[in-house]
């Protein structure tokens, strides 16, 4: 309040010495342009002059500010930032839609904008990878690396994610192995890579960090869990002495988790490393067990492949089983290989035949015609081979 009053006290006192001076001094200015002249007292001149530069002043101001920061300048950056955004949601939107082409080109043309060119270069640059188009793919993440050297990671993620899906695995885990960054990604990618190159023991190595950072949901991480322990089981080496190999079958089996241990493909691939490694008694003893409480295709096809020396036991406790499940083709299937082994042919092919009528597959056929031909019947034996053939062929067609 005090600060208004000495400014408006200030402003009279101002204006007070204005109006005394113009009444002391009743000067004029003449202005002569030819036959035109204008005259008008000092005062009016200035006043005129003040009031000129001050609109000069403003108008100057006022188109900067129209050309700068504001005005024209600030509705072309706003329209050009929406036009991007625009491109880049398009892009988006196609890339959603799966249409790879479209999508890399309208991303490619959004990356002008700083705001979205991180996430428009990697897009575009998994949209030339879906389109088959890697080399563009690749020329996209190294400008993005160059650009935002900081966020290099991604761009090698995205990388490898396009070498794993045409089965470039041997560069694509190089390409991983140097990137710094182990999110969810990284290890979804290792753990596809090692599935790819059956490498078990670098999977199940991997695991634990799977489920520490929760990869995979609890179905998947399952199956994962499934293929990684049946292919340690599976893939042990078969140079090794029986009894070596034996020994890692069993550090292996000790290794999965109990809770693995009942599946049936697991059991069913550590029966098969049994038999493998001369113990194939105990291989029968357990699938015996299992199949008790759990009736299984899987199992009951790993009972059928056991090779015992005296198949007694085997044939006996699986046609005890035919009585309850007289109508299931894998067991006649399994019954009918046990039943070749011992050199029972007539029952062999009829359970062969049973297995056809109720489940053909080019399989059987090819096991059916291998007994007839041990029978000596060879014509027959040929015929059933054709059969078999034309069936394969049929499915084939089917699949198609």
């Amino acid at each position: 309040m005090r600060q208004l009053l000495l400014v408006t006290l200030g402003s009279l006192l101002l204006g007070a010495a204005v109006i005394w001076l113009m009444q002391q001094d009743q000067g004029y200015i003449l202005i002569s342009l030819g036959t035109v002249s204008v005259e008008m007292s000092f005062w009016l001149g200035a006043l005129i002059v003040f009031a000129s530069s001050c609109f000069l002043i403003w108008l100057l101001l006022f188109f900067r500010w129209l050309l700068g920061a504001g005005g024209v300048r600030q509705w072309w950056v706003a329209r050009r930032a929406e036009k991007q955004t625009s491109k880049a949601a398009k892009g988006l939107l196609d890339y959603l839609s799966g249409d790879w082409c479209l999508a890399s080109r309208g991303l490619r043309q959004s990356v002008k904008d700083p705001a979205l060119s991180r996430v428009s270069l990697l897009f575009a640059a998994k949209a030339a990878a879906n389109n088959d188009q890697l080399d563009q793919a690749k020329q996209l993440l190294k400008h993005f690396s160059l650009e935002f050297p900081e966020y290099k990671d991604y761009a090698d993620l995205l990388l490898a994610e396009a070498l794993i899906q045409i089965s470039n695995i041997d560069q694509a885990q190089e390409i991983l192995a140097a990137v710094k960054t182990e999110n969810k990604m990284t290890l979804r990618l290792l753990s596809d890579v090692y599935c790819m190159k059956s490498d078990w023991s670098a999977l199940s190595a991997l695991i634990p960090k799977i489920k520490r950072q929760s990869v995979l949901d609890e179905k998947d991480l399952k199956v994962l869990q499934v293929n990684c322990y049946r292919g340690l089981l599976v893939n042990i080496d078969n140079n090794l002495p029986a009894e070596i190999k034996g020994q890692k079958l069993e550090v292996i089996w000790s290794e999965i988790p109990r809770s693995f241990r009942q599946i049936p493909d697991i059991l069913a691939a550590y029966s098969d490393g049994l038999a493998a490694t001369d113990s194939s008694e105990k291989a029968l003893s357990l699938l015996a067990k299992a199949l008790k409480t759990n009736w299984h295709q899987c199992l009951v096809e790993a009972y059928g492949r056991l090779d015992i020396k005296d198949g007694t036991k085997q044939l006996a406790l699986g046609e005890q089983w035919l009585v309850t499940y007289s109508q299931d083709p894998m067991l006649l299937l399994a019954l009918g290989r046990i039943c070749r082994r011992m050199g029972f042919l007539g029952k062999a092919k009829d359970y062969m035949k049973s297995t056809i009528n109720l489940a053909p597959s080019a399989q059987v056929y090819h096991e059916l015609a291998a007994i007839l031909e041990l029978l000596g019947d060879t014509a027959s034996s040929s015929d059933i081979y054709r059969q078999g053939l034309r069936f394969a062929t049929r499915s084939k067609v089917d699949k198609i």
